[in-house]
C-alpha cells in the first residue's frame, strides 16, 4: 500500500508558485581609502520586496574572491536601511580599484551598486 502512494506522489511534478521580484542595488556606495586598505560603505535596498536580503557580496577589482557580507547586521538593517561597512584590507598603495556591492537574496543577486577610488601611497 505505501508502495502505490509513493509512486503516485512521485508522479506528481513540483513547480514554483510565485517568483519573487528582487530588490533593487544597494544605493550611496561610498569607498575611503588609505595606504593598503579601504573601507567600503552602503545604504541598503529601501524597498526589498518579497525577496528578503540574507547577505551582501563585495567585490574588488584586484581578483580576490568575492567577500561575503552575512549575519545579524544584515538583519537588522533590512526594516531601518541603516547604512553597512566593511573594511577591505591587503591592498596595492597607489592603485586604482573599483568596489561593487550587491545584496544576496534568495531568490538571486540583486544588481550591483559601484564605485572607485586610488589607495594613498602612504
Amino acid at each position: 500500500m505505501l508502495n502505490g502512494w509513493l509512486e503516485e506522489f512521485k508522479a506528481v511534478p513540483l513547480s514554483p508558485t510565485a517568483t519573487s521580484a528582487l530588490p533593487a542595488a544597494p544605493t550611496s556606495p561610498n569607498l575611503r581609502t588609505a595606504a593598503t586598505a579601504a573601507t567600503l560603505a552602503w545604504t541598503p535596498p529601501t524597498g526589498t520586496s518579497d525577496a528578503k536580503i540574507v547577505g551582501y557580496r563585495v567585490t574588488v577589482s584586484d581578483g580576490r574572491d568575492p567577500i561575503a557580507v552575512t549575519g545579524g547586521d544584515v538583519l537588522v538593517a533590512q526594516p531601518s536601511a541603516k547604512g553597512m561597512f566593511r573594511v577591505i584590507g591587503g591592498l596595492k598603495p597607489g592603485t586604482a580599484c573599483t568596489v561593487t556591492v550587491a545584496a544576496v537574496t534568495a531568490a538571486g543577486t540583486v544588481p550591483a551598486a559601484t564605485v572607485s577610488g586610488t589607495k594613498t601611497t602612504g
